[in-house]
């Protein structure tokens, strides 16, 4: 989804749960919640508030 992030809600070290929230983006203005796709540790944050995101730009990485 092309989008601008509003808000990273994790940072490098958190552990999250499958379902957790860890970013939000703005699209066709409509806030967008992005979920994280398993249980994991966040291991690298590569897009920050304000920036254009496009399809399948990678936004947050686990372990």
């Amino acid at each position: 989804m092309v989008g601008k992030v509003i808000s990273v809600d994790v940072k490098v070290g958190d552990k999250v749960k499958k379902n957790d929230v860890v970013a939000v983006i703005e699209a066709m203005k409509m806030h967008v919640k992005i979920f994280s796709p398993a249980d994991g540790e966040v291991q690298e944050i590569k897009v920050s508030p304000g920036q254009q995101v496009n399809r399948n730009d990678v936004l947050v990485t686990l372990s």
